[in-house]
């Protein structure tokens, strides 16, 4: 066998064997899955493309029937992941600052997704948008925007 002849797969059809279930409703993912005390999570995202959090009020969501946890980036600070343990530098929710359009926030963990989704839309952050580039040639040129203050 030649290096290009396990590559004659790409592009044609193949079986697979899963299909019949998936089609007709029988295949159970995930999300049809509901197992007694389960709670539902959702996260908050940011709409901005880079923005500093100035406050977040998490008060009326955590108040309301059926929430169970409200947690923002400043209930474990410190607190890095990445791909590879060299890059651990993602926050797992913003903390001070956003810094692209869906970034999370905040996240909600509630008795059921109605009251998730609701307690999402009572927590109050008040933005103080920054600068944004959208275009990789104009990020790179003397004075643009940084996301990151050490990482020119």
């Amino acid at each position: 066998m030649n290096e290009h002849e396990s590559l004659d797969v790409i592009g044609k059809p193949y079986p697979k064997k899963d299909a019949r279930i998936k089609v007709t409703g029988e295949c159970r993912f995930a999300g049809d899955i509901s197992v007694p005390g389960m709670l539902h999570g959702k996260m908050l995202r940011s709409p901005h493309a880079h923005a500093r959090i100035l406050n977040m009020d998490t008060g009326k969501a955590e108040k309301l029937k059926g929430v169970r946890a409200v947690i923002t980036g400043k209930d474990f600070p410190g607190i890095l992941y990445g791909n590879f343990a060299h890059t651990r530098d993602y926050l797992p929710l913003a903390i001070d600052r956003v810094r692209y359009i869906g970034e999370e926030v905040a996240a909600v963990a509630a008795e059921d997704e109605d009251t998730a989704w609701e307690a999402l839309d009572l927590i109050d952050v008040d933005y103080e948008p920054l600068p944004a580039v959208f275009d990789p040639e104009e990020a790179m040129k003397e004075g643009a925007p940084l996301l990151y203050d050490d990482k020119p």
